[in-house]
C-alpha cells in the first residue's frame, strides 16, 4: 500500500461525522480536521497538513490564507474534470456546495504557512529571471510575478501564491498545464505558458518559488544581483544625484548625446541584457532607474509624485525593452523633439516630466508637483533610458518597434456598446469589472484602467487612437487571445468613455479645455455621456 493510500485509509477509519448545527467556518474546520466518513469525505489535514502548509512527499499544495474564492474554484474543477487527481477528484465529487464554501472559508482563515523546500540537486536561482521579468522578446512570456503578485504572493482570487507552495505541487502543475492534462482556466493562459518551458525551467522555477517568502518584502528589481538598496531620501524634488551613490554618483557629462551606429540586427533593435549592466556608479545609477521605471509608485524617491496608482512599466511594457509597447530605447533617440501637445521643444527630462504630470497625475500626489529637473529621479530615469538606448541610431525617429503600431481609423467608427462586452470577456479578469485595477501591498499589477486612480484626462492614453493601438499590439499579455482592429477600438472607446482625474491644463471649463487641447476626432473629452446631459471631463478626485 503505498504512503498516500496509507493517510486515506487511517483517515477514513477515524473522523467523525459533521456536527449538525455548526457555523459554516466550523463546519469547514471539521470537515479539514477530521473529515465526514459517513459520506467517504477525508480530512483535508491527512495531506494538506494540520496547519494547511501542504506537503512536499504527498505533493499536496499548501491551503492556508488562500483566498476562499480561488480555492473554491478549484474544487469545482476537479468537480468539472478539468483538474484530476486520484484524491481531490473523488474527494471533491462528495461535497455538497454549502462544504465547498465551508472549507475554502475555513483555510482562507488561516494564518499562511508553509512547509516547501527544494531539492538541493535544482538551481533555485536559474528561476528567478523567468519568474521576475519573463522572456518576452524570445518567447512572449511575461514574468509569473507579472500577473501572481510581487514576489508570487498572489493577486486577487485569480492569481494564486505561488510563493512557499511546495515544488513537487509546482512542478507538477506546471506539467500538467503543458500537457494539457490541467485545462479551463481563462483565456488558456498558464497553458500556453507552461507550454514555453522546458523541463529544466519548470524545475527552476518551481525551485524558485518554493523558496520564495510568504509575505511581499523588499520587491525584486528588474535588473540581475541587486547591490544593497541606498536609503531613502526625503520628498524634496531637488535632491542631487549624490544621494544615491556617493559624491561620484552624479549622472555622467555625456548623458545627453547617443551612442552613434546603428544595432547589428536587421529588423529590430534589440536593447543590452540585463545581465550586460556597466559596474561602478553609473551602473548604480541605471540599476536606481530600472528600479523606479518598476515601482514608480512605491519606492520612496519617486512615490511622493506620483498621484494615482500607475507605473512607467504598466504603458512601457517588460520595463521599457518591449518593442511596439512604446519602448525607450526607441525614445531616447527621438528626443530632443517638438511636441505639438506643449507647442515646444521638450528634451527628454521634460518628456519624462511629462509622464508624471499626465499619467501619473503629480498634481494629486504628496508633493503636487513633478520631479525636478535635476532630481535624483529623473536623472536615475534618464540614466535607465540611456542605457537601454546603447548603440541605437541618433535621431532615428521611425525606428521599427517604437511606440505603438498605427492602427487605421476603423470604417464603421467605434463602438462603446460592443467594447462593454469585449472588456466583460478579456480584460475585467486582471483589471476588474469597474476598471480599478489591482495592487498588492501597494505594488501595481494591473494598473486601474478609469476613476481616481488612473491616468488622467492629459495623458496620451486618454486617447481612444493610443489606446487602440497598444491594446492590439500587447493585450491581452499572452496571444492565446488577440483582438482583431475593430475589436481594439471599440474596447479602447468604452475605456475612455469613462471619469478619471481631471486634465491639469483645465481652466475651469470644460468647453474651453475641450477647444484648446481635445479637438482629435479620437478623443472623448467634453463629449455627451449619456442622455442625461452631463458631458465626460468632469474629473474625479483621488480617494
Amino acid at each position: 500500500m503505498s504512503h498516500l493510500a496509507a493517510v486515506m485509509a487511517t483517515v477514513l477509519l477515524t473522523v467523525s461525522a459533521t456536527v449538525s448545527g455548526a457555523t459554516p467556518l466550523e463546519h469547514g474546520r471539521t470537515l479539514a480536521e477530521q473529515g465526514d466518513a459517513a459520506r467517504g469525505i477525508v480530512a483535508c489535514a491527512g495531506c494538506h497538513r494540520a496547519d494547511g502548509g501542504g506537503d512536499e512527499a504527498l505533493g499536496a499544495a499548501r491551503l492556508a490564507g488562500l483566498e476562499p474564492a480561488y480555492l473554491a474554484t478549484q474544487i469545482e474543477r476537479f468537480r468539472a474534470g478539468q483538474r484530476s487527481h486520484p484524491v481531490m477528484s473523488p474527494w471533491a465529487e462528495r461535497l455538497e456546495p454549502a462544504d465547498i464554501t465551508a472549507v475554502s472559508a475555513y483555510y482562507g482563515a488561516l494564518a499562511p504557512a508553509s512547509n516547501a523546500r527544494a531539492p538541493s540537486d535544482v538551481d533555485a536561482v536559474a528561476g528567478r529571471a523567468l519568474a521576475e521579468t519573463g522572456d518576452w522578446s524570445g518567447r512572449d512570456l511575461p514574468a509569473c510575478v507579472r500577473c501572481h503578485g510581487p514576489g508570487g504572493t498572489g493577486a486577487g482570487t485569480v492569481f494564486p501564491p505561488l510563493a512557499g507552495q511546495p515544488y513537487s505541487y509546482l512542478l507538477a502543475q506546471l506539467e500538467a498545464w503543458a500537457s494539457g492534462r490541467r485545462h479551463g482556466e481563462p483565456m488558456a493562459l498558464m497553458g500556453a505558458v507552461a507550454g514555453r518551458l522546458d523541463a529544466d525551467e519548470q524545475r527552476a522555477l518551481a525551485a524558485y518559488f518554493a523558496t520564495r517568502p510568504l509575505a511581499v518584502a523588499d520587491p525584486v528589481d528588474d535588473l540581475p544581483d541587486p547591490a544593497p538598496a541606498p536609503a531613502p531620501v526625503t520628498a524634496s524634488a531637488s535632491t542631487p544625484a549624490t544621494a544615491v551613490a556617493g559624491a561620484d554618483a552624479a549622472v555622467p557629462e555625456h548623458l545627453g548625446s547617443v551612442p552613434a551606429g546603428r544595432a547589428e540586427a536587421a529588423s529590430r533593435f534589440t536593447p543590452p541584457g540585463r545581465d550586460a549592466l556597466p559596474e561602478g556608479p553609473f551602473g548604480e545609477m541605471v540599476r536606481l532607474g530600472a528600479r523606479l521605471f518598476r515601482h514608480t509608485n512605491t519606492d520612496p524617491r519617486s512615490a511622493s509624485h506620483v498621484g494615482n496608482d500607475q507605473t512607467c512599466a504598466g504603458c512601457h511594457l517588460d520595463n521599457g525593452r518591449r518593442a511596439d509597447a512604446s519602448p525607450m530605447w526607441a525614445a531616447w533617440v527621438a528626443y530632443p523633439a517638438y511636441r505639438g501637445k506643449n507647442q515646444r521643444v521638450d528634451t527628454m527630462a521634460e518628456r519624462i516630466q511629462g509622464c508624471f504630470r499626465y499619467s501619473m497625475n503629480a498634481q494629486d500626489s504628496a508633493s503636487g508637483q513633478v520631479p525636478e529637473t535635476n532630481s535624483v529621479v529623473i536623472d536615475a530615469l534618464q540614466t535607465y533610458i540611456y542605457w537601454l538606448a546603447t548603440g541605437a541610431p541618433t535621431g532615428d525617429t521611425a525606428m521599427s518597434g517604437r511606440g505603438y503600431p498605427r492602427l487605421q481609423p476603423p470604417a464603421e467608427g467605434f463602438d462603446r456598446t460592443r467594447g462593454a462586452a469585449l472588456y466583460a470577456e478579456h480584460c475585467a479578469l486582471c483589471h476588474g469589472a469597474e476598471g480599478e485595477g489591482l495592487l498588492v501591498e501597494g505594488e501595481v499589477v494591473f494598473p486601474p484602467l478609469w476613476g481616481p486612480r488612473s491616468y488622467n484626462w492629459g495623458a496620451g492614453m486618454h486617447r481612444v487612437d493610443t489606446a487602440a493601438a497598444f491594446i492590439a499590439a500587447n493585450m491581452p499579455l499572452l496571444d492565446t487571445v488577440r483582438l482583431t482592429p475593430q475589436e481594439a477600438w471599440d474596447v479602447a472607446a468604452y475605456i475612455n468613455a469613462h471619469e478619471r482625474p481631471q486634465d491639469p491644463r483645465f481652466d475651469g471649463s470644460v468647453e474651453r479645455t475641450a477647444a484648446r487641447f481635445h479637438t482629435s476626432p479620437f478623443d472623448l473629452y467634453g463629449e455627451p455621456l449619456g442622455d442625461g446631459g452631463a458631458v465626460l471631463g468632469q474629473g474625479t478626485t483621488a480617494d
